[in-house]
């Protein structure tokens, strides 16, 4: 596989296409066999702020994806082209000169914008491969994941709450239906965990990665944290590439991705909410508050999701009398493997964030608005304080 240079523009030069059309679909098999998803390799293109390379890395997924048999392709690599807004191009010799007459892309940002292409794919190193890549035999298990999770009866219930405090605009009403749908969760995995407890195997663990953009990623990751560590995952962050692997097992992984991305649209509607009320260029409106506040916000939620936990976990264990410990430090153990597994030793390193003090107060306050205890939740024990982060 060789590079495009600018000076080898010649169109009139069949053997210029070719090749360009070669090393395209060339750079995109390489990234598929290191792990990387359609999904992500399209986001990663935008992040490099070039337009004609971000439209120019659709068209080669849609000239790929349109080879490919679709036996061989994993249920999830489909739903993930699918869910991409691809142009539509023959996949037969010819169709980059097609697609740049189309875009009206002159031949020189063409050459340039696959030159990058290539580049960007090789610098992005190998991911951990969660889907098969197409032409791999996808395993049955897995390749039936996505169908499970999405016709769940219990994870549609859990989606509707969440979809009911994302769109309430009463801070006290959106935490009561996070806190419900965390209830569900937790009790639905203890339930899990005693029906196959008795088996030695049990559920492998499963890993998804979920894309953290900015403004402030490290406050998110925090918040990503805090909700996987509550719903029995492990996280490993990809700061480089803006990404967060998410491990544990299937239902606790697709709790934690619903609840941190309904968190994410809370926390960006109680920030929006106290903007409002001040004038341009106020300190409510700077970075620094603005993250000091997700941070102390992820901080409470965690305290929260806790809380919850430890209810939910003391009426199990009163109501089968026995302790649940051993039976969750299992599924723990089998999660801890997993990640040991796809990731090897692994190093935490400790937030150097500066935090803003009316941020951190705000922050903590905006994730303290309702009482999170079981029943009606309607009890009103405020916990005001502007703590600092342990």
């Amino acid at each position: 596989m060789h590079t495009i240079e600018p000076d080898q523009v010649d169109e009139d030069n069949p053997t210029f296409w070719r090749d360009a059309e070669a090393t395209l679909l060339a750079s995109i098999a390489t990234a598929w066999t290191r792990g990387w998803q359609p999904t992500e390799i399209a986001r990663l293109m935008r992040r490099m702020k070039h337009n004609v390379l971000a439209r120019l890395t659709l068209a080669v997924i849609a000239v790929d994806h349109a080879r490919r048999a679709p036996a061989t392709l994993d249920a999830r690599w489909a739903a993930q082209v699918d869910a991409l807004e691809l142009p539509n191009l023959a996949h037969a010799s010819g169709w980059l000169a097609e697609w740049a007459r189309r875009e009206q892309v002159s031949l020189g940002m063409l050459a340039q914008s696959a030159k990058l292409f290539s580049l960007y794919i090789n610098v992005a190193g190998p991911l951990p491969v969660l889907i098969p890549p197409p032409g791999a035999a996808a395993e049955s298990s897995r390749a039936s994941y996505s169908s499970v999770i999405t016709n769940d009866p219990m994870l549609n219930r859990v989606r509707a709450l969440l979809a009911q405090a994302e769109s309430t605009n009463f801070e006290a009403e959106a935490e009561t239906f996070t806190a419900k749908a965390q209830e569900l969760m937790t009790r639905y995995a203890i339930d899990t965990a005693m029906l196959t407890s008795a088996v030695d195997e049990g559920e492998r663990p499963t890993t998804i990665r979920i894309a953290i953009d900015d403004p402030y990623f490290k406050a998110k990751c925090r918040l990503l944290s805090s909700v996987a560590k509550h719903s029995r995952c492990r996280v490993v962050l990809h700061t480089g590439i803006a990404m967060a692997s998410v491990t544990g097992l299937g239902h606790d992984v697709t709790a934690t991705e619903l609840l941190f991305t309904s968190l994410l649209v809370q926390v960006q509607t109680a920030m929006n909410s106290g903007a409002a009320a001040t004038p341009p260029g106020s300190r409510e409106r700077t970075r620094s508050f603005r993250a000091s506040f997700v941070i102390a916000y992820a901080y409470r939620v965690g305290e929260r999701l806790a809380e919850i936990n430890r209810a939910i976990i003391a009426d199990a264990e009163a109501e089968t009398g026995r302790s649940l410990l051993p039976v969750l430090a299992g599924r723990s153990a089998r999660v801890d493997r997993a990640v040991e597994e796809m990731f090897g030793v692994l190093h935490s390193s400790p937030s150097r964030a500066r935090i803003d003090g009316d941020g951190w107060a705000s922050g903590r306050m905006a994730a303290d608005r309702a009482q999170l205890n079981r029943g009606d939740l309607g009890a009103s024990r405020p916990r005001l304080e502007a703590g600092r982060p342990p």
